[in-house]
């Protein structure tokens, strides 16, 4: 079936494929961050305790050079969405409301934005032609001030000594599509190795921005006296499918001068 919503038809959604990202190779300056006014912040908001946020931190601050100067890549895949598409029939001048199914496949892209832009407008949004971009987050959003204004941090250890995870989520009070996950640090090396994340918020913007869509679509389909009959139905999305995981490395050269990418 063809995809009618220009939304879906045209979203760039980063879900697990293979898609390579460069990140700066030369050294950038790393703006300080304020420990005592993060943690004041976390205290009241975050769910983690005064010391396990200093923990968290201090493994952040080790790994905060490196991740401007690393270069990363990332697995994505298309993404499916199944959704509930309203409807009404007629039947013997009497309307009955029904509702029919469809999947619409999103294809594989993956795009970066500013750390100053997804800190006041998220990793997503439409543009005036009613598409949607999901923005992955790299190393710079990383590194910025604004993602500790809006994360919690904590320290996710395993039985693997060789590594150790930097667990982060949005804020509660966060309510544009951002990014939690896991970011896996080496433990000698203070290294990035990989980043594994998945958008939150996602059906609250997909409902939001879709709604005045399907309405359109299903009222082209219906005599115009029953439009005020057509209502939203339901949008059924899968957010646990939303994210993807990044590699990081170092870009070394092959033999016929293209760049590689090399885990350490």
């Amino acid at each position: 079936m063809a995809n009618r919503y220009p939304l879906l038809r045209t979203a760039r959604v980063a879900v697990f494929g293979l898609v390579a990202l460069a990140l700066p190779l030369s050294a950038q300056d790393v703006r300080p961050i304020p420990l005592p006014d993060l943690l004041v912040t976390g205290r009241s908001i975050c769910p983690t305790t005064p010391e396990e946020l200093r923990r968290a931190f201090e493994l952040y601050e080790a790994v905060l050079p490196a991740l401007t100067s690393a270069s990363s890549t990332a697995d994505l895949r298309s993404l499916q969405v199944r959704m509930m598409r309203p409807g009404i029939s007629l039947s013997r001048g009497e309307g009955r409301f029904s509702a029919d199914a469809m999947t619409v496949v999103v294809p594989t892209s993956t795009e970066t934005a500013s750390p100053r832009h997804v800190e006041a407008y998220g990793y997503a949004e439409v543009d005036r032609d009613a598409e949607a971009t999901f923005y992955t987050p790299d190393g710079d959003a990383l590194a910025s001030p604004g993602f500790l204004a809006t994360h919690c941090l904590n320290i996710l250890e395993t039985e693997d000594t060789a590594r150790v995870g930097l667990a982060f989520e949005p804020k509660p009070d966060r309510t544009v599509v951002d990014v939690r996950g896991v970011l896996w640090i080496d433990a000698e090396s203070f290294t990035p190795r990989e980043l594994i994340f998945r958008y939150t918020s996602v059906r609250r913007f997909l409902r939001r921005n879709l709604e005045a869509v399907l309405l359109e679509d299903v009222r082209s389909r219906v005599p115009r006296w029953a439009w005020d009959a057509v209502a939203f139905y339901r949008l059924a999305v899968d957010e646990s499918r939303f994210g993807g995981v990044l590699h990081f490395g170092r870009p070394v050269p092959d033999r016929e001068g293209i760049d590689a990418r090399a885990t350490p």
